[in-house]
């Protein structure tokens, strides 16, 4: 495929915030980010126009009811109330207009307020909802907007599993973006306000598609509030990237009033430029609603024209060519700020996610903001849009209507998105009945008809469910006959429909996950283990990922690490850290893009990353096994300019036979035979040409500070909300990073800039100790243009300093209202909530155990492996009767402070009971339960014993199986 230039400039010029049109248009947005005041807990009457606001704090948005730590695992965020309150003032002029508040996002649960009187309340913190304030405005005098926020335990809401539970957080907030809109009361409707199957707002279609020609269809639903009838037309315009119209069309209408109607048009585009993941076409779709020639109503969306089918045989086609998709799956946290992050800050994911070699992205486990939807589109990131769910299903009947409901709200919202190819509308490895997937089966063809429609969902325990989703991932026919999750049997894999898998790469072999504060060594056993997993040795529901000829594509996990609820470590199998700091796998996944693929303004197809940082003889990975990473046709390594060895991918494919034959690259290892500190260098050939080079050297002692202002050519916007990602590095005198060095910096920011959480020593962002060698900190902007200064220093190394410069607001805000200062302070209130003492308890000294006793294992799982003190060898039993009883044989009865118990599988169920006994004869019950691998949790046993009994009484699936047991004493 011939793949067309992207210009530079229209990659870089974004605007992050609503922009009005102008006020002949008919239609006004008003950003609503700023000016808000915050109060962390219950207030009675919080929505009273009178109340007494002076001790709330004043914060803008994105906002997250309490900042957190980086590492905040352990279910130790907050999850109470928060109440919101924003005064404003709107001129007379628009008394008889249309105006409503959007939120994009506020979590979990709230209600909206106007002057004390209740608007809205909504449930579910993925998706926006609309507030009508039309005919309610106070003209005369103040008025004031005021959300109550609930991000406490609700069942009934999806995901609806509480957060100690979740491999995930929800965290809290209003999170998104704010704005007013204000109309003519004859209008263009918004889907998220009106209730209509398939309608609402603007639904843009493709019914023809060819190189040649494309027809465009438009379904515009507009409104009439007034009592009167109108003669009304729709003009709709198509312009293509230079601004020239390609095709228009004007559409007669009589509206008679309070009525609704759906005009719909077809506008034909000759020779279409098609939307493509490496050639992301738009085309700007401008409808005007007029009144004779007076403009009611306005509205301007970019729109992407392609055709999408899958196959069960080969895959995924995009405007009739296969494309194969090298996905990852993606978080929406970032340290300190939860979710809580500005639309710059979506961007930059998309940007990352692009020059990290991915063509896709799955926005797990819920959709995302629509700002990075928007950056997917013009970036061209395809991706797997999903309904909020995890190992969690209530058959309450609420919980199933705001299921239904959140799923439809979800496909109006993103049904134009060229970059949305597939929905996910499975509850994530989750038990659930097969009407409810029929249900949301049947109601999303309903809300997308025709075929570019298609929903995912599991295969492998979903086999019944088979007729009610149109791509499956997972599709294994059952359980490994041997027990064991590393067993692939290609018997076993099926072609049923399209299939994809979802999720790979985290929770076995080799190092599933690694911190960046683990050294090179360990960040290359996350490497191994991953290659090797796509060249088809992995976990058998991942169904020999590249080694399947019938995959049509996957996605790692994940994208980037993230705190979780259900355990007090971070979640390390990121590709990139919290902070987006890359880890060497970034750049092994990288290596699997096509060199000849470039995205000018993004990045230049040919790659070279050498997996080292040459720092020490101890380690492989700077002697023996020195990795290269590279797309293209050879390598050549040097160390201090001396050649150690060149490599061709010719030579080194057999070893990666699958992984080539799939489109992606072999590893080039290189051995050195000793070490000798100094430079590495690699260079990438093509043709005989070197195209790319990569320089590493030793780190020296530490030296200075360098601090980096992450821009990704997008300029910070002046506009009170705006956030900027900092990064300060410990380096050496040469500028290299000392990678392992945990150095305290403080930070120090000035001009037009705020560094967030910098009073804050509780969250540890100032001071901090850095991490891997790097520091992060974000600035968020004022609504002042102007230089930001950020300086960092350090005891005992030279201060770094960089400066940014902000660009102007060209949009408008909602004014701010009449008010007294806000006087509270960012940590009025705060709740410190104690993390689960499995953190404390696990640092704490293992009980020795002198036996263990098993009714089977299987050859090569032994009953030892149970009690090795390490989590990823496996006891597995040798039959598939249950019950399956495991028992530790301590030396003498001895106090035990608590148990651990690791199950095999995280996904599977495990019904379970724990019992003790200082004889081995009269056993007293512990605790009885059942849970699956990601559930299990220390339990307390505060008992003196000699025998500990698990009883493992079924499992969801496959055979009975253990990482590990162990007890833990606490020393007095």
């Amino acid at each position: 495929m011939n793949y067309k230039i992207i210009s530079f400039l229209v990659l870089i010029v974004i605007t992050y915030a609503c922009t009005p049109t102008s006020a002949s248009s008919g239609r006004e947005v008003l950003d609503m980010n700023t000016d808000w005041a915050f109060y962390r807990g219950e207030v009675k009457d919080g929505s009273r126009r009178e109340l007494d606001d002076s001790g709330w704090m004043a914060v803008a948005l994105p906002h997250i009811m309490q900042l957190e730590t980086k590492h905040c695992g352990g279910n130790s965020i907050y999850d109470g109330i928060g109440w919101y309150r924003r005064y404003f003032k709107l001129p007379k002029k628009y008394k008889d207009k249309r105006i409503v508040v959007s939120f994009e996002g506020v979590m979990t649960n709230c209600t909206v307020y106007l002057n004390g009187q209740e608007i809205t309340e909504h449930h579910g913190g993925y998706m926006g909802f609309v507030s009508d304030l039309t005919d309610r405005i106070d003209w005369e005098g103040n008025n004031v907007l005021a959300v109550r926020v609930s991000a406490e335990y609700d069942p009934l809401t999806p995901p609806g599993k509480p957060q100690d539970k979740m491999d995930f957080y929800y965290y809290s907030g209003i999170y998104r973006d704010v704005r007013m809109e204000i109309t003519d009361k004859i209008y263009v409707t918004d889907p998220l306000q009106e209730d209509l199957v398939a309608g609402g707002g603007q639904f843009v279609t493709f019914p023809e598609v060819t190189k040649e020609k494309a027809k465009t269809h438009v379904a515009t639903h507009i409104r009439n509030l007034t009592d009167q009838d109108a003669t009304l037309s729709v003009l709709s315009r198509l312009k293509d990237s230079t601004g020239r119209v390609v095709s228009e069309i004007k559409t007669p209408v009589d509206l008679p009033g309070r009525s609704a109607w759906t005009v719909g048009q077809d506008l034909i585009v000759e020779r279409p430029a098609l939307w493509h993941p490496y050639d992301p076409n738009l085309y700007t779709l401008q409808t005007q609603l007029l009144s004779e020639n007076k403009v009611l109503d306005e509205t301007v969306r970019e729109i992407g024209i392609r055709t999408i089918r899958y196959t069960a045989e080969e895959g995924f086609f995009i405007n009739g060519e296969k494309l194969y998709m090298r996905g990852a799956n993606r978080h929406q946290a970032f340290a300190y700020v939860g979710d809580a992050a500005s639309n710059s800050m979506q961007v930059r994911d998309v940007i990352d996610l692009k020059r990290g070699g991915y063509n896709a992205v799955r926005a797990a486990h819920y959709p995302n903001d629509p700002a990075f939807l928007d950056a997917c589109d013009r970036y061209g990131l395809l991706v797997v849009e999903c309904i909020p769910g995890w190992q969690f299903y209530n058959p309450d009947s609420t919980f199933i209507k705001r299921l239904y409901e959140v799923g439809r709200q979800m496909i109006r919202r993103d049904r134009n998105h060229p970059s949305v190819v597939l929905w996910e509308t499975a509850l994530n490895e989750s038990r659930y009945p097969v009407s409810l997937a029929k249900e949301i089966f049947d109601l999303s063809h309903a809300e997308y008809p025709g075929d570019q429609m298609y929903t995912a969902g599991d295969y492998f325990g979903h086999e019944e469910m088979e007729p009610y989703y149109d791509v499956f991932y997972k599709q294994a026919s059952k359980f490994p006959k041997d027990g064991d999750v590393m067993s692939n049997y290609p018997e076993d894999f099926i072609s049923v429909k399209p299939l994809f898998t979802r999720e790979w790469g985290d929770g076995v072999g080799e190092k599933p996950r690694v911190s960046l504060q683990e050294n090179e060594e360990e960040q290359m056993r996350q490497c191994r283990s991953r290659i090797e997993q796509l060249n088809g040795r992995g976990y058998f529901d991942w169904c020999m990922l590249d080694a399947n000829p019938h995959m049509g594509g996957h996605f790692v996990w994940s994208y980037n690490d993230y705190a979780r609820g259900s355990q007090d470590e971070t979640m390390y199998s990121g590709v990139v850290d919290i902070n987006r700091c890359s880890k060497f796998s970034y750049y092994m996944l990288q290596s699997m893009r096509d060199k000849s693929v470039s995205q000018p303004g993004l990045y230049e197809g040919p790659m070279v990353f050498i997996a080292s940082y040459n720092a020490s003889a101890a380690l492989a990975s700077s002697t023996t096994d020195i990795t290269v990473f590279s797309n293209c046709d050879e390598v050549r390594l040097y160390r201090n300019d001396k050649l150690i060895g060149t490599q061709t991918r010719e030579e080194r494919t057999p070893l990666y036979r699958s992984v080539v034959e799939k489109g992606g690259s072999p590893v080039f290892v290189f051995n050195a035979g000793g070490y000798e500190a100094g430079e590495l260098k690699a260079e990438a050939l093509v043709g005989g040409a070197v195209v790319a080079t990569h320089r590493v050297s030793t780190p020296e002692k530490a030296d200075r500070l360098v601090v980096d202002i992450k821009t990704d050519c997008i300029i910070p916007i002046a506009d009170g909300s705006d956030m900027i990602p900092v990064y300060i590095k410990v380096c050496d005198k040469n500028g290299s990073l000392v990678y392992d060095s945990g150095q305290e910096i403080m930070i120090q920011v000035s001009g037009e800039g705020v560094l967030i959480g910098d009073t804050i020593r509780r969250i540890g962002i100032n001071p901090q100790k850095v991490e891997g060698g790097v520091g992060f900190a974000f600035v968020r902007t004022t609504k002042k243009a102007g230089k930001i200064t950020v300086k960092a220093t350090a005891k005992g190394l030279s201060a770094g300093e960089a400066e940014i410069v902000t660009k102007p607001y060209k949009g408008a805000y909602v004014a701010d209202g009449q008010h007294g200062l806000f006087g509270g302070k960012e940590e009025d209130n705060v709740v410190i909530k104690p993390t689960l003492w499995q953190k404390r308890i696990l640092e704490k000294p293992r009980l020795k155990i002198a036996s263990v006793q098993v009714g089977s294992s299987q050859n090569g799982y032994p009953a030892s492996n149970i009690i090795d003190n390490d989590d990823h060898t496996w006891w597995i039993a040798g039959e598939d009767k249950l019950p399956q009883v495991i028992t530790l044989v301590l030396e003498r009865p001895t106090y035990v402070a608590a148990s651990r118990i690791l199950f095999q599988k995280d996904s599977s169920s495990y019904k379970h009971k724990v019992e003790t006994s200082t004889d081995s004869v009269h056993w007293e019950l512990l605790y009885e339960r059942e849970c699956t691998g990601w559930e299990f949790k220390p339990m307390v046993v505060d008992r003196e014993v000699k025998y500990v009994r698990l009883t493992i009484e079924d499992v969801s699936e496959g055979r009975a199986g253990l990482g590990e047991m162990s007890l833990i004493v606490i020393n007095k």
